[in-house]
């Protein structure tokens, strides 16, 4: 894969997200959308032709990405495991921070978001990091470019991947012009975020659960200010991960 190729992909990909965006200028999905059950089939029809999509983009390199390894049974399961502490150290601090007790959610709750989770919100995420964390990453390690070309490349795909948002932004969540800046600039940096994420862990299940739960949260704990008890609590989690990793490597 050569980097205008790489650049092709992202390009297209971003392209596709905002022209998928459209459809909620519509009053139709907007009316579907009120619905979760209506909302999530909706959702596997669009996972289904983003699935086409990057089948058809990523065929002429498919001898050089390593797809068993990428998707490996024991990444899945070190990154379920990851994930269960970083969701349950979350709602431990955040229960000592605010002394709130944990309270569990209706089963009816449960049960929605489960299906919502494992149907719309992970597989899209899923699909993100691969495209804007994965192939960026597998281009440097087979280019062996420097780290600050790396840099370089991370900021460049999450620039890419926050103008991917602009149409949804727009239409589904009425963000205002005014604030569209600020919205992305947000989008771009948890793009930096977990980039490095998958470049410390290498393990895309486990930045896609980051991403997903980011999207879309189960809390047992109601705080005022979720976003930065995460955002810490997913980078320490990863951090000393890393530092496991590095370690255990050092003792071969």
């Amino acid at each position: 894969m050569r980097f205008k190729d790489l650049v092709r992909i992202l390009l297209i990909c971003c392209l596709f997200a905002n022209t998928i965006g459209l459809i909620f200028i519509t009053e139709w999905v907007q009316k579907v959308f009120a619905n979760w059950q209506q909302a999530i089939l909706l959702g596997l029809f669009i996972f289904g032709m983003e699935c086409l999509l990057f089948v058809r983009l990523l065929k002429p390199y498919r001898s050089e990405l390593s797809y068993h390894t990428l998707f490996s049974w024991t990444k899945l399961a070190a990154a379920l495991v990851m994930g269960l502490i970083v969701w349950a150290a979350v709602q431990l601090w955040t229960s000592r921070v605010f002394g709130t007790a944990p309270e569990l959610p209706p089963t009816a709750r449960v049960v929605k978001y489960a299906l919502i989770f494992l149907f719309n919100t992970l597989p899209n995420a899923l699909i993100e990091e691969f495209i804007f964390r994965f192939l960026p990453a597998h281009y440097a390690d087979k280019k062996g470019i420097s780290r600050q070309k790396l840099i370089g490349l991370g900021i460049a795909s999450a620039i890419i991947f926050s103008l991917c948002h602009v149409s949804v932004y727009i239409l589904r969540d009425h963000t205002a012009w005014a604030d569209l800046y600020s919205t992305l600039l947000n989008a771009f940096f948890y793009g930096m975020v977990y980039f490095f994420i998958y470049i410390l862990t290498d393990n895309l299940f486990f930045t896609a659960l980051i991403h997903a739960f980011g999207n879309n949260q189960l809390l047992l704990v109601n705080t005022p200010g979720f976003e930065p008890f995460y955002f810490y609590t997913f980078i320490f989690i990863t951090l000393v991960w890393f530092a496991g990793k590095t370690f255990s490597k050092g003792l071969r």
